[in-house]
């Protein structure tokens, strides 16, 4: 039984411990440039859909952030939810309690009811999905 999944790879030039016999006259051996252009422009094709997903989900809560109106009920990205006092470009008050208002920064609230609603559907669908795997079994 023989190993051929093995390559038969030379060691490198300088390699301690081993040595290598040169021709006289025979020019040093170069070695291939590291990749084609391809695989150097591989990580930034890869990075492109990601940075347009992005793109276009920081333009939809930028949209959603700008109709919110003062008395909407609204959650920061903590958890706090509350009704919204006060909203200008950089930030939002929300009054979380009777007599207890804190100030956010606006980029970090959103609209409570598009969240619990986009929450729920996916809950629905989740339980409609279990069940159906369940009713096949």
């Amino acid at each position: 039984m023989s190993l051929y999944f093995f390559q038969n790879v030379q060691p490198k030039q300088g390699t301690p411990g081993t040595t290598q016999e040169v021709p006289a006259g025979a020019p040093a051996q170069q070695s291939p440039p590291g990749g084609s252009m391809i695989t150097m422009l591989l990580p930034f094709l890869i990075l492109v859909p990601f940075l347009f997903m992005s793109f276009r989900r920081q333009k939809k809560e930028q949209e959603a952030r700008k109709n919110l109106k003062k008395g909407d009920k609204v959650v920061t990205q903590a958890g706090l939810i509350g009704e919204l006092v006060e909203l200008d470009e950089r930030i939002a008050k929300v009054k979380i309690a009777p007599g207890t208002t804190v100030q956010v920064l606006a980029s970090a609230v959103s609209s409570f009811e598009a969240q619990a609603a986009t929450k729920t559907d996916k809950e629905l669908s989740d339980l409609k999905e279990a069940k159906a795997t369940a009713d096949k079994k």
